[in-house]
């Protein structure tokens, strides 16, 4: 009984770590002309190998995108022409995430104004995180065996409600453990706790 407690902890485990296994956006929906205070976030890095760069590529149709400083990150911001205040890459580089950690990556996001009475409108924001050794491409419009899906916005008319925090989610605590990593360790400690519990009934 222990054994199969131990092989359903392990599986269910591995599903709590898939929800920070992606490049996704933390607030990922938005109305038509609001403005959207969200991050990319790196839950992982390369293979057990450390991030020190990401790179987001903005859509032609957002106009005006402000990214927010990270602590002991550089911020480098390419624009679409030389004349042009349209921002169309975002660098986050010099840091070192550890592969285990989890960050995100700021940005305050002007929604497009478009329609959407009819059907939602997805906007893609490809990212290439580098880490010491090897790349992670998350530019896929969809995952598939060989692709990464890029962090994506759906506008639409009808936001899901979003639960408040106590802190930016693009901030960690003094020791760099951010809220999902703290959010990870407490779903993993409370899992093992229930799963051996109930194999020690029997």
């Amino acid at each position: 009984m222990v054994s199969a407690a131990l092989s359903s902890l392990a599986v269910l485990l591995t599903a709590i770590g898939g929800a920070f296994a992606h490049a996704e956006f933390s607030v990922d929906e938005a109305l038509p002309g609001s403005v959207l205070n969200t991050s990319i976030g790196i839950g992982h890095g390369c293979n057990g190998s450390n991030t020190i760069e990401v790179a987001v590529s903005v859509p032609k149709e957002v106009t005006n995108i402000q990214a927010l400083e990270v602590e002991n990150w550089n911020l480098t911001l390419t624009h679409r022409t030389d004349n042009s205040s349209q921002v169309s890459n975002i660098t986050w580089s010099g840091g070192n995430l550890d592969s285990h950690q989890y960050q995100g990556f700021g940005l305050i996001i002007d929604i497009p104004n478009v329609d959407v009475s009819q059907h939602n409108v997805t906007l893609l924001f490809p990212t290439i995180q580098t880490c010491v050794n090897g790349t992670n491409a998350w530019v896929a419009a969809e995952e598939t065996d060989t692709e990464k899906p890029a962090p994506k916005l759906t506008i639409t008319k009808e936001v899901t409600p979003q639960p408040s925090s106590s802190s930016s989610d693009n901030q960690g605590n003094q020791d760099g453990e951010s809220s999902a990593s703290r959010l990870l360790t407490g779903l993993s400690l409370g899992a093992a706790s229930a799963v051996l519990g109930s194999a020690l009934l029997f």
